[in-house]
């Protein structure tokens, strides 16, 4: 069991050997080590060497004889924690990095930017990545949801996903499937106030779909809310963009007013 945990630290068998035997020896110096361990003395210098890399020994010199200790147990929880540390800062530059090349990787893509990105997603964790992606957006999100089958479906992700949203500045205006559970949903005020500004009804029994529908950032999202079927979609494409927001703000002009957040006035247009 030891021997795994050490070698999760990136020791090989040699050095996960070393090291416990170090731990038993009072004083450590390379001959020594090398007759318990029955190898080398350069191999064991190697060793030691790669040790030292990994912060796992120090050493001293004693009358021009260099002494090996190896560090603490616990101290071992310190180095996972400096690990986890630089991978996170290294993470995040390569994030922050990638966001400024974007722009330049992108317009690698002018040449075929007619045909449209699809990706296909499955299951609930699908559906997260579809709702999440929506966040990255530097536009305003216009809808089309059933929210009853949204929440039989996966209410513990889009609660998640809401929290997100309201911590943003994402702003949404969505047509809602008219059921009570959806009326009851917004009638409270409690549902996203700060990011869902307005909606409009969808008469259930002339116009029923069990989808969610996103349009922004020149994207279009699809989500299935069916039981055994949670599928997800995102197309990517300037001119399915321009023909869904042009659709869906035709419907918002001509459906009778809806309900408005009590932190946005009845004459917000959106964009």
């Amino acid at each position: 069991m030891i021997e795994l945990l050490l070698k999760e630290l990136g020791l090989d068998d040699l050095e996960v050997a070393t090291y416990l035997q170090m731990l038993q020896n009072e004083v450590n110096r390379v001959s020594t080590l090398a007759y318990q361990l029955k190898v080398p003395r350069t191999t064991l210098q190697s060793v030691l060497l790669r040790l030292e890399e990994h912060e796992m020994v120090t050493k001293v010199f004693n009358k021009n004889t260099a002494h090996y200790s190896p560090i603490h147990p616990e101290d071992l929880l310190q180095i996972i924690e400096m690990r986890r540390r630089k991978a996170n800062s290294q993470l995040d530059e390569l994030t922050s990095n990638l966001k400024k090349a974007m722009p330049e990787l992108e317009s690698l893509m002018q040449s075929h930017k007619d045909v449209p990105n699809i990706k296909f997603y499955q299951g609930k964790d699908g559906v997260r990545k579809v709702l999440f992606d929506t966040l990255t957006s530097k536009t305003e999100l216009k809808g089309f949801i059933n929210v009853e089958a949204m929440n039989e479906q996966v209410l513990d992700i889009n609660s998640e996903y809401v929290a997100e949203r309201e911590k943003s500045q994402i702003k949404k205006r969505a047509f809602i499937l008219d059921t009570p559970k959806a009326r009851a949903n917004r009638e409270s005020g409690k549902y996203s106030p700060k990011s869902y500004i307005a909606w409009k009804w969808i008469n259930k029994e002339l116009y029923p779909f069990s989808i969610e529908t996103n349009i922004y950032d020149g994207k279009i999202s699809y989500i299935t809310y069916v039981e055994n079927n949670l599928l997800g979609v995102i197309i990517k494409n300037d001119y399915i963009y321009e023909m869904h927001k042009s659709i869906w703000n035709l419907l918002w002009d001509t459906l009778p007013e809806g309900g408005y957040s009590k932190f946005y006035p009845k004459n917000y247009k959106g964009d």
